[in-house]
C-alpha cells in the first residue's frame, strides 16, 4: 500500500514542478508586456503634455494687430 502512494506523491512531485517550471516561462512574457504597456502609456501620457505646452505657447504667443489712427495718437 506504501509504494502506490510514494508512487503518486513522486508523479504529483514531478507534474507539480514541471508545471512550475512552465509557469516560469509564461509569467516572465506576461511581466515584461505589463511593464511595456506601462512605459509605453507614460510615453504617450508625456507625449500629449509636451503637444498641450506647445499649444499653450502657440496661443499665448503674441499677435500683430493694426492699430486705428485714434489708437496710435493715443499710444503716442
Amino acid at each position: 500500500m506504501a509504494v502506490p502512494i510514494i508512487a503518486i506523491l513522486l508523479i504529483g512531485l514531478i507534474v507539480g514542478a514541471t508545471v512550475n517550471f512552465v509557469a516560469l516561462f509564461v509569467a516572465i512574457p506576461v511581466v515584461l508586456l505589463f511593464l511595456g504597456a506601462v512605459v509605453g502609456k507614460e510615453g504617450l501620457d508625456r507625449q500629449r503634455r509636451i503637444l498641450q505646452m506647445k499649444r499653450f505657447r502657440n496661443d499665448a504667443r503674441a499677435r500683430k494687430t493694426e492699430f486705428t489712427p485714434t489708437d496710435r495718437r493715443t499710444l503716442i
